[in-house]
């Protein structure tokens, strides 16, 4: 943000400066809250519908979190002892504000219930209709069917990415304490045993702090999980912005959206790392020798490039239908149980490693290979071997 950003260079010129934008944004905060619990309660009473506009307090407390975000990052470059000081009373600061902020979120937990009922009657009637006209539903999909939110549902999530905001920021903190109790357990040693037992007690006192951060988030996430991952569901920007301190426990993310996540990141990961393309040339006779050979020593990096295919003695370009045949010639080789890699379990429809395969003596290596075949079979349907 761009306030952070000034405050943040207005703040390195003296550190005392910084001190000073923490406790009043601290304060701006707590004044805020007041409006926007206000607001909450409105929301509540009128069933989401008692405000035209979107959350001009939740927005508002949302960018008074985010700059104060910010700012309080920049205190974590500090070195000497004075520093060091200086942070410990920031961390007080959040957590302080944190209790004071109490309300506003217990206010917000109360909303997202009654919206949450809301969204599960919607649901149910949805399923109800789907059933009625002879739609099927599998259960296993059924979490990443992605139902219309109620109105008024966006009103809430400005409130809901500033507690993560602050979450993400005690739980920073978190780590900073204990390597700090680290530090101070080692001066311990060549102290006397006074001021051993004084450092002793400030770090039960944060392990508490420590404890109470992680369990108002945890709590909070477990009990409005629907709704999260609803909103994660709309815009998975959010976990990767506002939301993303739910990465921190992955077991409250729906499937659906952890597979969105994992696929955002590997795209991610493609445009930084641009390659050129994946040549190879084969003889459909020996489809699996040959692309065993060209691709067992490629790089990893090489391996980021578009897959281009080639077969000796025909002529075509690959767009993708020579891939697609490449993949579907090259599967049902590895799965043949003459290759010895693998066979098959029960009705024939599940492979596992063939205990045989020890007598192919590049096993191992074929095995790897395999694995990469099948990295590179991102979103390319093929039907079974």
């Amino acid at each position: 943000m761009l306030a952070g950003e000034v405050l943040k260079k207005l703040a390195s010129v003296a550190a005392p400066h910084r001190k000073f934008f923490i406790s009043e944004l601290s304060e701006l905060t707590q004044r805020l809250s007041k409006s926007a619990v206000e607001e909450l309660i409105t929301l509540k009473n009128t069933h989401m519908l008692g405000l035209s506009a979107g959350s001009m307090a939740g927005a508002a407390v949302l960018r008074v979190l985010q700059t104060l975000s910010s700012l309080s990052t920049a205190s974590a470059d500090g070195n000497t002892d004075t520093s060091m000081e200086e942070e410990h009373d920031e961390h007080n600061i959040m957590w302080k504000l944190n209790v004071a902020l109490e309300p506003l979120w217990e206010g917000l937990s109360e909303c997202i219930g009654t919206m949450e009922l809301e969204l599960t009657q919607s649901t149910s009637s949805s399923v109800m209709s789907s059933t009625n006209t002879g739609e099927h539903i599998h259960e296993a999909g059924a979490s990443s069917v992605s139902s219309p939110l109620p109105p008024g549902t966006q009103r809430l999530l400005p409130f809901i990415e500033a507690f993560f905001v602050l979450c993400e920021k005690l739980q920073a903190n978190i780590s900073i304490m204990q390597q700090d109790h680290i530090n101070a357990t080692a001066r311990e040693v060549k102290e006397l045993a006074g001021t051993s037992v004084k450092l002793s007690s400030k770090s039960v006192g944060d392990s508490h702090k420590r404890v109470d951060g992680a369990v108002t988030f945890v709590r909070f996430a477990e009990k409005h999980r629907r709704l999260l991952n609803a909103f994660v569901r709309q815009n998975p920007g959010l976990l990767e912005k506002s939301l993303c301190v739910m990465l921190k426990a992955p077991r409250l993310i729906d499937f659906d959206n952890k597979r969105a996540y994992f696929r955002s990141r590997i795209r991610q990961q493609h445009e930084q790392h641009l390659s050129g393309p994946l040549r190879i040339s084969v003889r459909r006779a020996y489809v699996l020798e040959d692309s065993y050979n060209q691709l067992r020593m490629r790089p990893n990096q090489d391996l980021k490039g578009r897959l281009n295919v080639h077969f000796q003695g025909e002529e075509g370009i690959d767009a993708g239908g020579l891939t697609r045949e490449w993949y579907q010639l090259l599967s049902r080789v590895i799965f043949d149980k003459g290759a010895l890699l693998f066979t098959t379990v029960g009705n024939n429809a599940t492979f596992q490693p063939n205990p045989n395969s020890v007598y192919q003596t590049e096993h191992l290596s074929y095995f790897k290979f395999v694995g990469r075949v099948v990295g590179l079979l991102e979103l390319i349907l093929i039907s079974k071997p």
